[in-house]
């Protein structure tokens, strides 16, 4: 036998993937047989009948029946374990073969927080597709909460966020720096010219977006000591927060890449903090830990790592 080789030979004996997958569901707290077959996606009759064939040929009592539902017996819970492990495996498999498609198809799936995808993202893709004319990126914007999201979930194969914290376990890399700018209308009646400490800062009205982007988190992180920002108005949009602040109303906290135009301009102008308020902030890519990056994915990953300075 092949070193690493498995024993197949009893593969007919082998549990139905549907009847593990109602068992962990049962052991994740679905309440009954029907909640448990909602989450599999199977008819209650059927997947009654999936786990009464599974106790026969696992020749283990799984189940304890009562009026107040279905629960796992001690043995029940025990292979439950085990079948979360094939259910994971299973997913891996279904994932790793997902992206051995999208590497053949030259495929990237790119997820980008607002800032990042608007204000960063298109200056490397104009050079990266220039030099790799074989690999189409597909690219899903969203808040930094969502991006990782969607890595956890691996919906994409590489997610650009400017969120200050990042999830443990995921594997990352700096794609370029950014640093927050307050800024407010020229008219703007309280604008001030000393500049102004974290905590008087954080006792002023700002416009600010909303909890789960990037650009929240590291204002909120910046005035943590002094409760974090205080919120004038908050926006999805970093447009919409840009016309607001030109009507005099609050100032705005964005990234001084989604300010330099406004700036130059004159249509908003930056007002001074304390050397001491940091404001600096890295952007990251990440990627899930459970797949391996398709060769697309490395290449645009490289590019936009030698390209941040």
């Amino acid at each position: 036998m092949m070193e690493g080789m498995r024993d197949v030979s009893d593969m007919q004996r082998w549990p139905e993937l549907r009847a593990l997958g109602l068992l962990v569901a049962l052991a994740g707290g679905a309440g009954s047989i029907g909640q448990a077959a909602e989450a599999v996606g199977l008819a209650q009759p059927n997947a009654s009948r999936s786990l009464s064939n599974l106790e026969r040929d696992l020749k283990v009592p799984l189940l304890k029946r009562s009026p107040r539902g279905t629960e796992l017996t001690a043995e029940g819970q025990a292979v439950a374990e085990w079948a979360a492990q094939v259910i994971d495996a299973y997913s891996a498999l279904n994932a790793g073969t997902r992206a051995i498609q999208e590497a053949r198809a030259g495929t990237v799936r790119v997820c980008a927080s607002l800032t990042v995808a608007e204000y960063l993202l298109p200056g490397y893709l104009a050079t990266f597709t220039s030099a790799h004319p074989g690999v189409d990126v597909g690219l899903g914007v969203e808040n930094s909460a969502a991006v990782v999201a969607e890595v956890r979930a691996q919906r994409c194969d590489l997610g650009l966020v400017e969120s200050v914290s990042l999830p443990a376990g995921f594997p990352t890399a700096v794609i370029g720096r950014d640093r927050l700018l307050i800024a407010a209308a020229p008219t703007f009646p309280g604008r001030w010219t000393e500049p102004l400490s974290a905590e008087a800062l954080a006792a002023t009205p700002l416009l600010v977006r909303e909890v789960g982007s990037g650009t929240r988190e590291a204002i909120d992180t910046a005035l943590a000591e002094f409760g974090g920002a205080s919120v004038a108005g908050e926006y999805r949009s970093n447009s919409a927060l840009k016309v607001a602040a030109a009507t005099g109303v609050a100032p705005v906290v964005l990234s001084e890449l989604a300010l330099r135009d406004d700036v130059l301009s004159n249509r908003l102008v930056p007002l001074p903090v304390d050397d001491s308020l940091d404001l600096d902030r890295l952007l990251h890519a990440l990627w899930s830990p459970k797949r391996r990056l398709s060769a697309g994915a490395r290449a645009l990953l490289e590019h936009m790592t030698s390209a941040r300075g």
